[in-house]
């Protein structure tokens, strides 16, 4: 069992490689993207979704593409910052989560309810999207990806715009996850500037190439 990541080649257009012949593979559970410069940590999780189509090189999950993992309602992209991963912004969190739980047959709903309380959520549940601050949209984000049970779940900046509370939360919900993720063989990749975790069981660290 490994996520690996195999010489993608992609730029956009006008600008030159990204990422190019960066090559890496981690074991299931956390694998933390640094990269202080921000110059490709987002770029690599939308490849590592399929949202961004690479000329060369791949990803395989187990084995499998990430539009393979897409089909099997197995991979978990959503980010607040990219409207086209998010519902309708009218949607309540408590519509979209019933939503999720028919679309993930792994679903984890102990792990919602911990979630849930450890960042303050039970109050918004019933809030639509768009009434909810950039702070707890994340969080919200964040809960709902963790007890997703996908095979692959990824997350960008998790602590954008989060309050003092949850920042303080955010590295016991990812040593937690890391040890779930390990244990039933799924990956937790989480993009940040710098490591939220040190490197050990279940955590790996990847620096981004310049």
């Amino acid at each position: 069992m490994a996520l690996q990541w195999t010489a993608l080649e992609f730029s956009y257009p006008g600008s030159g490689p990204i990422l190019a012949g960066w090559q890496w593979q981690a074991e299931p559970g956390l694998v933390q993207l640094v990269d202080g410069y921000s110059v490709g940590k987002t770029t690599a999780l939308q490849l590592l979704a399929g949202q961004l189509a690479a000329r060369g090189g791949g990803v395989l999950v187990d084995g499998r593409t990430p539009a393979q993992l897409q089909a099997a309602h197995a991979l978990f992209w959503h980010e607040p910052r990219r409207p086209d991963t998010m519902p309708p912004d009218t949607t309540t969190l408590a519509q979209w989560t019933d939503a999720l739980r028919a679309h993930f047959p792994y679903w984890d709903d102990v792990a919602l309810a911990e979630l849930q309380q450890g960042f303050d959520l039970v109050q918004h549940w019933h809030k639509p999207l768009l009434a909810l601050s950039t702070g707890s949209l994340r969080k919200a984000v964040m809960a709902l990806g963790l007890a997703s049970g996908a095979q692959l779940v990824l997350l960008d900046e998790p602590l954008s715009g989060l309050d003092k509370p949850a920042l303080a939360f955010v590295p016991q919900a990812l040593q937690l996850a890391a040890q779930r993720f390990a244990q039933s063989g799924r990956y937790l990749v989480v993009a940040h500037y710098e490591p939220l975790l040190g490197a050990g069981a279940a955590v790996q660290v990847l620096e981004l190439p310049c």
